[in-house]
């Protein structure tokens, strides 16, 4: 199979992407699997430490922005001890779920937020790195837009909006006062007689801990899922005496600046080691590069970098073009799902970014045009590789074009499909790799050591001031709910979540409900479906917890207390569903790794635990498929059941 692509030199011995008039499609694949194969590691996942499970690590995830002074006890936030609707997580999920219970009919005043930040928007109260931005395009990304009439200010927000907009949405919908800060939950146990679950809170204010015992009647799960910041797993990482952080705690103490002013002045004269380059550390290395004495870039696996395209929102432009009638988000949103397909896309692109031409994203998000079975499987991966060659071929000639240096270069060019990595988009990432106090330190294989004042790698050492842990979070596809959020989830018939999710997976209903959980609300991703924007991914299933609780509502009648649970048959007929739709999910096994596929365990799990992970995997006919499943399953609420108590 030959592909067409524009000719470009290239080094490899074979007509690939960078090479001639045409793809070897087997050939790419197979160096595709060899730059993989490098970066394959025994101890996978266990590569890293996980902060947030060892105390000796838990000065890395101090709160840098927190007043413990201006936060009030979370006991006094607690009249009587108990809430109508507890939400874990003061994230933008934590808030759409709040917010989509008030919308029907819940009063804030009867809604608890509780978070460990001191601080509304969780990824984005936390990271305030220099340059931090989301990838997704603002008029879709930040969510409720015609209620509250923002427009904003940039076509790609900067994080500093993000947790300003969040702040704003949060006073907006009366929740400000509603949020208990400095506070986890760490356990919760179902009371069937009650009907309402029982959970210890502890909060932490400088340093003492108070545990809070609530009963709350629903809960809400919505921890996020890059919330647990990991550390490369360097044995003398602690022995190193200069600065060290990772990249979600940034301080600024350390290199100078600000969130609202990146000028890393404390930098200057400085040696500044960085490791990780994934869509944070892309966003950060340009502001290291223009300050420090000299920065060395740790790399693993090269980012795909596609251009950005930022620019500001002109008022005017954005009413004329953008808001142009009621639904005019919703539209917006429909239409970037529609870009990610095999098959023919809308005619207007309302979007029109990088993002909806990575028609390869379908392999994680879902294809409503996907194969059917696996016997499908391997004509739909030809299919995918053949659609995508041409953008990654155009990615990698973009390197060439920009790093002038070519060893740095090739090491810069992404040898894997759009699918297996995020993509990334900066429009000065590259260009830093010119300077020349910029030195990239790729080893895919080596691992690195570290002395107190130095970096090896690959047997050379470099002198270091400040080392910078670009090396994200925890992997969203792993653990129960529970296990996200670290604490201990005990239902109905003393089962416990993560034991049982780690013996057969879960048993939800639209990923919203778990059979074993009555009361509880989940977010997803389990048995659900994804979006690039993961905001859009957890406002479905707040719309969709509303409305069941809505529902339950109703049938218990006025003034009733009630509990809401889903039917063992209902989970099951989920589950086969999922697992009917799962073949265009596979595309996924074979992938460099990353947090996609859990470093690469995905592809070594026996038989019988790929059967568990189809059925407990996404949905594979992609998100809008998914909403329309769950708007026609709303005309009947089958296997919805409502308990009355008195």
């Amino acid at each position: 199979m030959t592909i067409p692509v524009n000719p470009i030199p290239s080094a490899l011995g074979y007509e690939d992407a960078d090479a001639g008039p045409g793809v070897d499609a087997l050939n790419l694949q197979k160096h595709y699997g060899e730059e993989r194969a490098k970066r394959l590691r025994d101890d996978g996942n266990d590569q890293y430490h996980d902060i947030s499970l060892s105390p000796k690590f838990n000065f890395f995830i101090k709160d840098p922005w927190a007043d413990a002074s201006a936060v009030k006890d979370a006991k006094t936030l607690f009249p009587n001890n108990r809430c109508h609707m507890l939400i874990l997580g003061a994230g933008w999920g934590g808030l759409l779920y709040a917010i989509r219970m008030i919308q029907a009919g819940v009063a804030a005043e009867d809604i608890s937020i509780v978070d460990t930040a001191a601080g509304f928007g969780g990824t984005w109260y936390w990271n305030r790195y220099p340059g931090v931005a989301c990838d997704i395009e603002s008029f879709c990304y930040l969510p409720l837009l015609e209620e509250t009439g923002y427009v904003p200010k940039q076509r790609y927000a900067s994080g500093e909006e993000i947790r300003g907009y969040a702040e704003a949405v949060a006073e907006k919908w009366g929740l400000k006062e509603r949020a208990v800060w400095l506070t986890k939950a760490e356990r919760m146990v179902w009371d069937e007689e009650g009907k309402e679950w029982e959970v210890e809170l502890v909060q932490k204010k400088d340093g003492v801990e108070e545990k809070v015992n609530v009963r709350a009647g629903f809960v809400a799960c919505v921890n996020g899922v890059l919330n647990w910041p990991k550390l490369p797993g360097i044995p003398e990482i602690l022995d190193f005496e200069g600065d060290v952080f990772h990249s979600s705690r940034w301080d600024y103490d350390v290199t100078g600046g600000s969130p609202e002013d990146p000028s890393l002045k404390k930098l200057e004269g400085k040696n500044v080691a960085i490791i990780g380059t994934g869509a944070t550390a892309i966003q950060i290395i340009p502001h290291l590069a223009r300050w420090a004495k000299h920065i060395y870039v740790v790399q693993r696996t090269p980012a795909s970098v596609d251009e950005r395209h930022q620019r500001d929102t002109d008022p005017k432009w954005f009413q004329r073009e953008v808001a142009t009638s009621p639904g005019w988000q919703r539209e917006r949103l429909r239409n970037f799902h529609q870009h990610l397909t095999t098959e023919k896309q809308p005619e207007i692109n309302l979007v029109n970014d990088e993002w909806t031409s990575a028609v390869g994203m379908v392999a994680i998000a879902g294809n409503p045009s996907g194969p059917k079975t696996m016997d499908a499987l391997p004509a739909y991966m030809e299919k995918l590789h053949a659609l995508d060659a041409p953008r990654q071929s155009r990615i990698r000639t973009r390197v060439s074009h920009e790093v002038h240096d070519p060893d740095t270069a090739e090491n810069l060019k992404a040898w894997y499909p759009t699918w297996c990595k995020r993509p990334t988009f900066s429009s000065t990432y590259l260009a830093s790799f010119n300077r020349p106090n910029t030195t990239l330190l790729s080893t895919p294989t080596s691992p690195l050591s570290l002395s107190p004042s130095s970096i090896t790698v690959d047997g050379t050492s470099y002198p270091i001031d400040t080392l910078i842990c670009a090396t994200g979070f925890r992997a969203p596809f792993t653990g129960s709910p529970a296990q996200k959020a670290n604490m201990s989830i005990v239902g109905r018939g003393g089962v416990d979540m993560a034991t049982a999710w780690g013996a057969k997976g879960p048993s939800t209903l639209h990923g919203v409900m778990d059979t074993n959980y009555p009361n509880l609300f989940l977010s997803g991703p389990w048995q659900a479906s994804l979006s690039p924007n993961n905001l859009f991914n957890v406002d479905v299933l707040a719309q969709h917890a509303a409305a069941i609780y809505t529902y339950a509502k109703q049938r218990a009648g006025p003034g009733k207390k009630f509990s809401i649970s889903v039917s063992q048959e209902a989970v099951s007929d989920w589950g086969q569903q999922v697992l009917m739709r799962s073949p265009p999910m596979a595309a996924i096994v074979g992938c460099t790794p990353s947090y996609f596929n859990v470093e690469g365990a995905l592809d070594k799990a026996p038989p019988e635990v790929q059967g568990v992970m189809a059925r407990s995997g996404l949905w594979g006919k992609g998100i809008e498929d998914f909403v329309g499943v769950l708007e026609g399953w709303r005309g009947g609420m089958e296997g919805v059941e409502v308990g009355v108590g008195v």
